[in-house]
């Protein structure tokens, strides 16, 4: 998904929902596009943390790479897992 929204301070703002299989990320990137992003929430040959793997590869930064923090300015996260499990009884 690519739409035009308004920007903030010219730097990306980031929006994830870590849920059970999958993790979910909407970007705005710095030029006021949206981009959307899935990946698994659980993948430790490939990264140990889904959140921050996907972000890399949304401002496309290397691979254990830290994070250009000074081009962020917001990331906003929600999860579903121990909502799950609190209704599952687990």
């Amino acid at each position: 998904m690519n739409t035009k929204t308004q920007t903030h301070n010219n730097k990306w703002q980031f929006w994830i929902d870590r849920g059970g299989t999958f993790t979910d990320i909407i970007a705005c990137l710095p030029d006021g596009r949206l981009k959307t992003h899935k990946l698994l929430s659980e993948n430790p040959k490939q990264y140990t943390d889904a959140a921050i793997e996907g972000i890399r590869q949304l401002m496309g930064v290397k691979h254990n790479s830290a994070l250009p923090s000074k081009d962020i300015s917001s990331i906003k996260m929600g999860t579903t897992v121990a909502t799950n499990a609190l209704l599952e009884r687990q």
